[in-house]
C-alpha cells in the first residue's frame, strides 16, 4: 500500500517490487494484495506494474488485469450516470458542485478510473435541494426505502438510478449541523460560494471546489470517517486524493488562502495537520515545513504524542492491513482516535486513554461489573466483537 501511494506521489514503479517480493512474514503477500483489492487500488497496481509483469506474482496477474478491466467499465457506467445527473439538474436550471471522487478522477487523476467509487455525491443549495431531487426523480431515479431525512442531514434520501444502479447523494452541506465541522465559516454556505470555480464535466457546466477547499474537505471528511467508522482499507483513498491533488496543483496552491479559512475551524485544521503531517513524514507530498507548523498552531487538538500514536494506528492497520488482535479490535481503535480527538489538555487526554479503553465512554453500562465480566470472557473465546 505504502508502495502505490509513493509511485502516485511520482516515486517509480519499480521501487514498489522489493515490498511485494518480501512481503513481511508468512502470508504477508496474499494479505497485502487483498487489502489492496479491499481499497479499491488494483487498477493503480496493475499500471504500476504494467511494464514489469514477470516481477508480480504469477497468481496476481489475471487479477490485476481483470481488475483494470472491470474498472473501467464501472467507471464509464458512473460517468453515464452522472451526465444524466447533471443533465436533470440543468432542466431545473441548477448547476450542480461536484465532490469527492466524482470530481476529482477528472480533475486530478493521470487516468480517471483510477479513482474507485461507490456513489455520486453533488452539492446544490439548500433551497434547490428538493427542485434537484424532484428532477432526478423524473428521470427514473428512485429513493432509498425506508429512509427519511433527518433535520440538520446535509443531503437528501439516497437515490438510486435503477437501470445503471448507480447511487446518487445530493448534499446541500459539506457536513450535518451537528458536526463542529458545519459550525464556522470554513464550510458554510457563503464560503463555498465563494470557493467554487467554474468548470465542466464531459462537455456540461458544473462548480468544483477550489484546491484549497478540496484538500480541507478531503482531509476533514478523512478524519470524521475514521474516528466514526472502522478503520478499513477504502480510508486509503483520501489519502491518495491529496497526494494527487497536491502533485497537480504544485506551486499554484495557495497555502495563504487556506491557512486563513482554518482560523476559526479548530477540527479541521486539526484534521488537515494530522493528514498532510503523515504525508509529509512519509516523503508522500510535498508541504513546507513552515506551513505545516502555521497548519499545527491553528489548533490544540493534536500535539506530538497524539500524532505519533495516529500515525502508528494508520501504520499499522491502514497502510500495512494488519489484522486486530483479540485484545485491540476495530472498536477500540475507534476509542483511541475519539480520545485523542477530543478537546481538552494534552496531560489529561494521555490519562484518560486507558481509562476510556477499559471504560468506553459510549457505553451506557460502562462501569457493570457483570458487563465487563462477560466481555473479558467473549475477548478470551475469541468472538469478542463490535460493542463488545
Amino acid at each position: 500500500m505504502l508502495g502505490l501511494l509513493g509511485y502516485a506521489a511520482g516515486r517509480q514503479p519499480w521501487d514498489l517490487i522489493p515490498a511485494i517480493r518480501n512481503p513481511e512474514g508468512k502470508g504477508a503477500e496474499d494479505r497485502q494484495f487483498l487489502h489492496t483489492i479491499d481499497a479499491g487500488l488494483t487498477p493503480l497496481m496493475y499500471r504500476a506494474l504494467r511494464g514489469c509483469p514477470e516481477k508480480v506474482p504469477p497468481a496476481w496477474r489475471d487479477p490485476l488485469l481483470s481488475a483494470d478491466l472491470t474498472a473501467q467499465v464501472r467507471f464509464g457506467n458512473l460517468c453515464e450516470a452522472a451526465v444524466e445527473v447533471v443533465d436533470a439538474c440543468q432542466r431545473v436550471g441548477v448547476r450542480p458542485t461536484l465532490l469527492k471522487g466524482i470530481s476529482i478522477s477528472h480533475q486530478h487523476y493521470p487516468i480517471p478510473h483510477l479513482r474507485p467509487m461507490g456513489d455520486l455525491d453533488i452539492l446544490v443549495p439548500e433551497s434547490e435541494l428538493e427542485l434537484v431531487e424532484s428532477s432526478l426523480l423524473r428521470t427514473g431515479l428512485v429513493r432509498m426505502p425506508g429512509k427519511v431525512r433527518h433535520a440538520g442531514s446535509h443531503h437528501g434520501i439516497p437515490l438510486l438510478h435503477p437501470q445503471r444502479r448507480v447511487w446518487v447523494e445530493v448534499h446541500s452541506a459539506l457536513f450535518p449541523k451537528s458536526s463542529e465541522l458545519s459550525s464556522a465559516a470554513l464550510f458554510s454556505p457563503a464560503r463555498i460560494a465563494a470557493h467554487c470555480v467554474a468548470s465542466t464535466f464531459l462537455g456540461r457546466p458544473v462548480f468544483r471546489l477550489t484546491d484549497e477547499l478540496q484538500l480541507a474537505y478531503i482531509a476533514s471528511s478523512w478524519i470524521r470517517d475514521l474516528s466514526r467508522n472502522q478503520i478499513h482499507a477504502s480510508l486509503v483513498l483520501p489519502l491518495l486524493d491529496a497526494i494527487y491533488l497536491l502533485k497537480a496543483s504544485g506551486k499554484s496552491l495557495d497555502w495563504d488562502r487556506l491557512l486563513a479559512g482554518l482560523d476559526d475551524n479548530e477540527l479541521a485544521a486539526a484534521s488537515l495537520y494530522i493528514m498532510l503531517a503523515y504525508l509529509s513524514r512519509r516523503g508522500l507530498a510535498a508541504c513546507p515545513s513552515p506551513v505545516l507548523s502555521r497548519i499545527a498552531s491553528r489548533q490544540r487538538i493534536i500535539g506530538a504524542w497524539e500524532r505519533i500514536i495516529i500515525d502508528l494506528l494508520l501504520d499499522t492497520y491502514l497502510i500495512r492491513g494488519r489484522p486486530f488482535a483479540r485484545f485491540f479490535n476495530n472498536w477500540t481503535a475507534l476509542i483511541v482516535l475519539n480520545t485523542l480527538l477530543a478537546r481538552g489538555s494534552h496531560l489529561r487526554k494521555l490519562f484518560a486513554l486507558p481509562w476510556n479503553i477499559v471504560f468506553p465512554p459510549s457505553l451506557p453500562n460502562r462501569y457493570s461489573v457483570r458487563f465487563h465480566a462477560e466481555r473479558i470472557a467473549r475477548i478470551l473465546r475469541g468472538t469478542g466483537r463490535g460493542r463488545h
